[in-house]
C-alpha cells in the first residue's frame, strides 16, 4: 500500500510507502466502519475507492488566513508540467510574492538558469537551494508577518479562475491536504478518509497536531499561544462542506455527490448547512 497523494513525493518510496503495521491498522479500520464504495477521478483518471464516509462528517476549519502553523513546510511533489508553465505565464506576480526569482538572482544566479530550473528541478529551484535560501514549499508566501499561504491559489483568484481550474493548478495534494487516501495497487482500489482519534494510527499526518480537523485542540492554551485569532470554535463545519468544492474538483462530481447523499440520508449533515457556508476555494485575504 502507498499513501495515493504523496506518490510523486522527491523523497520517493521513504514517505509514501505504507508500513505493515499501519496497513494492517488501516484495514481493520475499514472492516470496522460502514463504508461507501464510488468511484473517484483524479487527474483525468478513473479509480475505484472505498469512502470511510462518515468522516466527511467530521467538523473542519480551514482558516489559513489566522494560521501561524506553516502546514506549507515543505515540497510535497515534484512540481507537474502544467504547474511549472502557469507560473512562467505569471513570473511577474509569482515573484512579487514569493521573491524566488530575486533571491536566485541575489545568489548569482543568470535570469536563464532561473527560467531553466522552473521548467526542470523538481522545486523550480536549484535543489542546492531548496530549504534554505527559498524556505518552506517554493510556492508559499507570506502576505504579513503571520499567516503562510499558497502563491498558485492566490494567482488563480487574482485572475479570476474558476475552482477546478484552481484544483488542476495546485498540486493534488495540497488542495487535499489533510484528507488521506492510500492506494492498494494489487486491488487497484483506493481508501480514503479524514485524520481523526480513530484514524490517527495509519494516516499520514497526526490528527493531534493537525488543528483544521480538530476542534478542540483549537482552544488548547499552547495553540492560543500562536494563534490568538482565528479558527473560532463556531466556525468550524462538516468537511463536506467547508471542503465541497475542493472534493468536486479533486476527487469528481460523483465521490462529492455520493458522500453527500449518504451523509443526508444518515443525518449526519443537514441541507441547510450547505446554503450557509462560503466556499471555501475562493476565500481571499480580507483587506
Amino acid at each position: 500500500m502507498k499513501y495515493f497523494l504523496f506518490l510523486n513525493h522527491p523523497k520517493g518510496e521513504s514517505v509514501y510507502k505504507v508500513s505493515e503495521k499501519r496497513e494492517q491498522l488501516l484495514r481493520e479500520h475499514f472492516k470496522r466502519v460502514d463504508v461507501l464504495r464510488t468511484e473517484v477521478e483524479v487527474r483525468g483518471e478513473k479509480y475505484e475507492a472505498v469512502v470511510d464516509y462518515s468522516a466527511f462528517s467530521n467538523l473542519g476549519n480551514f482558516d489559513c488566513f489566522n494560521c501561524q502553523d506553516p502546514c506549507c513546510a515543505d515540497n510535497p511533489i515534484i512540481y507537474e508540467k502544467h504547474t511549472r508553465e502557469f507560473v512562467l505565464d505569471n513570473l511577474k506576480e509569482y515573484n512579487e510574492l514569493t521573491k524566488n526569482v530575486d533571491i536566485l538572482l541575489e545568489l548569482g544566479y543568470e535570469f536563464e538558469d532561473v527560467i531553466t530550473s522552473i521548467e526542470s528541478d523538481f522545486a523550480m529551484v536549484p535543489d542546492e537551494n531548496v530549504e534554505e535560501e527559498v524556505s518552506l514549499c517554493t510556492c508559499s508566501y507570506k502576505p504579513n508577518n503571520k499567516s503562510t499561504l499558497c502563491s498558485l491559489h492566490s494567482i488563480c483568484l487574482n485572475r479570476g479562475l474558476e475552482g477546478k481550474e484552481i484544483v488542476e493548478i495546485k498540486p493534488l495534494v495540497c488542495s487535499l491536504w489533510p484528507i488521506d487516501i492510500v492506494i492498494d495497487e494489487e486491488e487497484k482500489l483506493l481508501y480514503i478518509t479524514v485524520p481523526d482519534d480513530f484514524t490517527t494510527g495509519f494516516t499520514i499526518e497526526d490528527y493531534y497536531n493537525t488543528v483544521c480537523v480538530n476542534r478542540d485542540l483549537s482552544q488548547s492554551a499552547s495553540f492560543r499561544r500562536k494563534n490568538p485569532e482565528g479558527f473560532k470554535f463556531e466556525d468550524y463545519k462538516p468537511i463536506i462542506i467547508s471542503y465541497g468544492e475542493t472534493l468536486k474538483y479533486s476527487l469528481g462530481e460523483k465521490f462529492y455527490n455520493d458522500v453527500k447523499k449518504v451523509l443526508l440520508d444518515e443525518e449526519l449533515v443537514f441541507a441547510e448547512e450547505f446554503e450557509e457556508k462560503e466556499k471555501q476555494i475562493f476565500k481571499k485575504i480580507k483587506k
